[in-house]
C-alpha cells in the first residue's frame, strides 16, 4: 500500500493509554460540578453587591459575562496547562496534540466551540468515542488532539491521511494517523 505523507506525521499511543469513556465521563461530571460552584461563587457576591432585594433584580448580563469568561478560561487555558482541570487531575488524564505537545489556546477554543455551537453534541461525542479506535471524540479529531492518561508515552509515529466516515446522517472527513496493521492489535 502506498501512503501519502503530504499531511505530515503524527504520534499515536497504546490502546490502554487513551482515556476511555468512563474516565472521561467522570472527569466531565467533576468539571461540571466545579463550573456550577463557580457560578455560585460568582453569583453570590454579585447579588449581595449589585442585586436589589426590594425588586429581586439580579445583574444577569454581568453574571453571564463573568461566568462565560470563567468557563472559557477553565475549559481551555487551564485544561491545556500542566495543572489541568480538577476533573482531569483527579482521573489522571491530559490533553495533547497529535504531535505530543500541549494544544494551543486557539485549538482548545475551537474544540470547545464545536461542542457549544455544534455540529457535535455530548451524545454523538460519547457514541463516537466508544467506536473510535483512537478513543477520540469528533471534536478531538478536528482539533487534532488526544485525551490520554497523564503518564502516557507515545508508541510511535505514523503518516496522517484524510479519513472519511459516513454515519448518523454525517459524512465527516478529518486528518487521522494511519497506523500499521501490526500496531492495531
Amino acid at each position: 500500500m502506498i501512503t501519502d505523507p503530504s499531511l505530515g506525521y503524527a504520534i499515536f499511543f497504546d490502546r490502554d493509554s487513551y482515556a476511555g469513556l468512563v474516565r472521561r465521563l467522570l472527569a466531565m461530571i467533576t468539571d461540571g460540578i466545579v463550573l456550577f460552584l463557580a457560578a455560585v461563587a460568582i453569583g453570590t457576591p454579585l447579588m449581595m453587591l449589585l442585586g436589589d432585594p426590594t425588586t429581586g433584580q439580579f445583574p444577569e448580563p454581568l453574571f453571564l459575562v463573568l461566568w462565560i469568561a470563567f468557563n472559557w478560561f477553565y475549559l481551555t487555558a487551564i485544561k491545556r496547562s500542566r495543572f489541568r482541570t480538577i476533573g482531569y487531575r483527579i482521573f489522571g488524564i491530559q490533553i495533547v496534540t497529535t504531535h505530543g505537545t500541549r494544544p494551543t489556546l486557539t485549538a482548545m477554543t475551537f474544540r470547545l466551540a464545536m461542542w457549544v455551537f455544534g455540529p457535535f453534541n455530548f451524545i454523538l461525542d460519547m457514541v463516537w468515542l466508544g467506536a473510535d479506535t483512537e478513543h477520540q471524540t469528533l471534536r478531538d479529531c478536528y482539533a487534532c488532539t488526544y485525551v490520554v492518561r497523564a503518564r502516557a508515552q507515545p508508541l510511535g509515529t505514523a503518516p496522517v491521511h484524510l479519513t472519511r466516515y459516513f454515519g448518523a446522517g454525517l459524512a465527516p472527513s478529518y486528518p487521522r494517523v494511519l497506523r500499521r496493521t501490526s500496531d492495531l492489535a
